[in-house]
């Protein structure tokens, strides 16, 4: 989703608006409590089904606190950079897209004597978003030192309650998303989970970040249980002399002060093209004036559209008259010469077959080029151990022995990365129901392999 001034950075895949990246689960491995001992959990998911939801990024978990004694925390962590640089000079802050009711909730059987699961306070409605500037150091067992940590805190509002959360944009905020804004001066040191003085942290350098990630955190049994929050983009603000105000945080209080009956005028309605979402913008009257030269531009479609219409109109009135006018017609208004009139029947005849040759030779290509399953050329990554040695001596029969060996459930203690053969994945293609449930990622299959199966098989 691409506001007015704003820079997407992450947005519903499999194609967003350059220059947002799709989210993918791959983006992020878990960093749960479970380093130190806990019992919390937490994983991100790709939603397939419905389609307006599409796209969109589930970080959903459970958050333990009795384990630890009243703390507890659940992240996904992602080193995946930026696709542009956060400098201060152009931009102000992030915003944050939240679908309200998400397509995903993470299975958790109620305590049986009726209080609110993991053992806090509350449910889990307020999260964290970090941002890293500098590279933890590892210890000799792996593990990663702590640095400090700017995080940004921000709160689900309650269904029917008065938002309290600053950081809402209530001017865009809709029927089916919460819009979170944040400024740079929001993100605040930590250390630990502990706030730093910010007169010893250094300054925040948004341009330098080395590792984002998005945290549920007990703030000392304050809450727990299971949670999902669904992400449908992840956009970059401009500072205010480059922002619209139709989109400042700003203009949120003289939105409420607009009277109910004329809240119709004071706002339009936009949709975004590409994922079907509609969204409040501001009022007509703020909107930046139209000069002369952007109304002529915005108009040569027009031009161009209309002459295309009447050359085409021309040709085809062109064509039939060629085709079906009798010689004798012809001669008697003084054509005397004109093309055979069989390639008038053979021109469209060929066009039609050289379409249907294309989809042929693409089919044979893609079956030429596609390997064969059993093939060890599909096995690509680095869990192959001679992958990127081509001078290794080791024979295949070695190689796939190892291969096998390495192919299974494994546990990554640093980063509790858990990791699933093909053979344990659930392909639920054909089964409605079941994959309204899946939130795997569907759209990376290969073109090769998708025509393979549904010309060969």
């Amino acid at each position: 989703m691409a506001y007015q001034g704003t820079t997407a950075l992450f947005a519903p895949g499999p194609n967003p608006r350059a220059p947002a990246l799709a989210w993918r689960s791959d983006y992020f491995c878990a960093v749960d409590d479970r380093v130190r001992g806990g019992t919390s959990h937490s994983h991100t998911a790709i939603v397939q089904y419905p389609p307006i939801s599409r796209g969109e990024l589930v970080f959903s978990g459970f958050l333990d606190t009795t384990t630890l004694g009243g703390a507890g925390f659940a992240s996904q962590a992602s080193s995946t950079a930026f696709p542009v640089t956060l400098t201060k000079d152009d931009f102000s802050g992030l915003r944050l897209v939240v679908r309200k009711q998400p397509n995903w909730s993470e299975p958790s059987p109620p305590p049986s004597d009726g209080s609110n699961p993991g053992g806090g306070k509350h449910p889990v409605t307020s999260f964290v978003f970090e941002i890293k500037t500098e590279e933890p150091k590892r210890r000799p067992d792996g593990r990663r030192e702590s640095v400090i940590v700017w995080e940004w805190s921000f709160t689900i509002p309650n269904e029917g309650d008065d938002v309290a959360d600053s950081n809402v944009n209530m001017v865009l905020t809709n029927d089916d998303f919460w819009v979170f804004d944040s400024s740079w001066d929001d993100f605040k040191p930590f250390y630990r989970g502990r706030p730093v003085d910010p007169d010893t942290a250094e300054e925040f350098h948004p341009d330098q970040v080395y590792e984002w990630s998005l945290m549920a955190r007990s703030n000392f049994q304050a809450q727990s249980g299971p949670f999902a929050l669904q992400l449908h983009s992840l956009a970059a603000l401009p500072v205010e002399d480059q922002f619209t105000a139709s989109n400042l945080r700003s203009s949120s209080s003289a939105a409420a002060a607009v009277p109910a009956e004329n809240a119709a005028e004071a706002t339009e309605s936009w949709v975004d093209e590409k994922a079907r979402h509609s969204f409040r913008a501001g009022s007509p009257a703020q909107a930046a004036p139209v000069t002369t030269s952007t109304a002529a531009r915005s108009n040569a479609g027009e031009y161009y559209g209309f002459a295309l219409f009447i050359f085409a109109t021309v040709l085809w009135i062109g064509w039939i008259a060629w085709a079906l006018t009798p010689d004798e017609m012809l001669e008697s208004i003084g054509i005397a010469w004109y093309p055979n009139r069989e390639w008038a029947f053979l021109i469209p005849a060929w066009s039609l077959f050289a379409v249907l040759a294309v989809y042929a030779t693409f089919i044979g290509l893609n079956a030429r080029n596609t390997p064969e399953l059993e093939e060890i050329s599909n096995v690509t990554g680095k869990s192959h151990p001679h992958a990127e040695d081509p001078q290794s001596t080791r024979t295949t029969t070695e190689t796939d022995a190892t291969l096998l060996r390495n192919v299974g459930p494994k546990t990554d203690s640093a980063q509790n990365v858990y990791r699933i053969s093909i053979d344990q994945e659930k392909h639920l293609f054909d089964d409605r129901d079941k994959l309204g449930e899946s939130l795997h990622d569907i759209y990376d299959l290969p073109p090769t392999y998708v025509s393979r199966q549904m010309h060969l098989s």
